[in-house]
């Protein structure tokens, strides 16, 4: 009797544990990627805001890790969100209480598990924005290559051009519109590469409007730019007598 005991307690354990392992594991939620850039120009800091309710007194970001103008530090700005729509507000600092009004609250729609940029332009007084999922390419690690695309986020500006000047010159993107994006270019970096040097120009007068100089591509080590990608965004107002918002460029990382 009492061995019958034992078998049918043994008996249990193991369709116990047959059981357990044959319940399908609950799938891992997939994740979206999206990077904010501030393009607008005389913003402020903004403190991103993912809560869903009306309330913004819980933020991702604190003072310190702020969007600034036409800057990108760190991981700054690099979210992972799993909801296919997602709210999103941008407060400017220290515009951040309860009866504060938000420079941007946006519903954006994301794939699951897309690559996705949320660049900022516009200004102030009229605020806007360019949503772009694109995949960026693989840089295989013989070729020693990095990718870099073009954006034209200066408010209301005329068609640019993009001119790579390096033993002459060569155009990159041509009739560039305001929020107009380029696709990816691969560039080498390698150890005898020299530096970049990227011109915006107005497509009809040509005039140079702001230039972009990269250097490092030819590091052996700590090597920024290799098998990365990145944005290179014409930012700012057309013909504004402010200095803090002519156009100028602004280099958005892409890993």
């Amino acid at each position: 009797m009492r061995n019958f005991k034992i078998n049918t307690l043994l008996l249990s354990m193991l369709l116990s544990i047959a059981f357990l392992s044959c319940k399908k594991e609950e799938p891992l939620p997939v994740t979206s990627s999206l990077i904010v850039a501030n393009a607008v120009a005389g913003s402020k800091p903004l403190i991103i805001n993912l809560n869903e309710g009306a309330n913004p007194s819980y933020y991702l970001y604190d003072r310190a890790s702020a969007l600034k103008y036409g800057i990108l530090e760190s991981n700054d700005g690099k979210l992972n969100v799993e909801n296919p729509t997602q709210r999103i507000r941008l407060f400017q600092f220290p515009d951040t209480t309860v009866t504060s009004l938000p420079l941007f609250d946006l519903k954006l729609q994301i794939a699951k598990g897309s690559i996705n940029s949320l660049l900022l332009t516009g200004t102030v007084s009229h605020p806007d924005y360019l949503l772009d999922t694109t995949l960026p390419p693989f840089h295989n690690q013989p070729d020693s290559t990095f990718g870099v695309r073009f954006t034209n986020l200066s408010y209301q500006s005329k068609a640019v051009n993009v001119y790579l000047i390096s033993n002459g010159e060569r155009k990159e993107v041509e009739g560039l519109i305001y929020k107009g994006i380029s696709g990816y270019k691969k560039y080498a970096a390698l150890a005898k590469t020299g530096t970049y040097t990227f011109e915006f120009r107005d497509q009809e007068t040509q005039q140079v409007l702001a230039v972009y100089t990269l250097e490092g591509a030819a590091k052996a080590t700590e090597n920024l730019w290799r098998y990365r990608n990145f944005t290179l965004a014409l930012i700012g107002i057309p013909g504004t007598a402010d200095p803090a918002q002519q156009q100028k460029t602004f280099m958005i990382n892409n890993y």
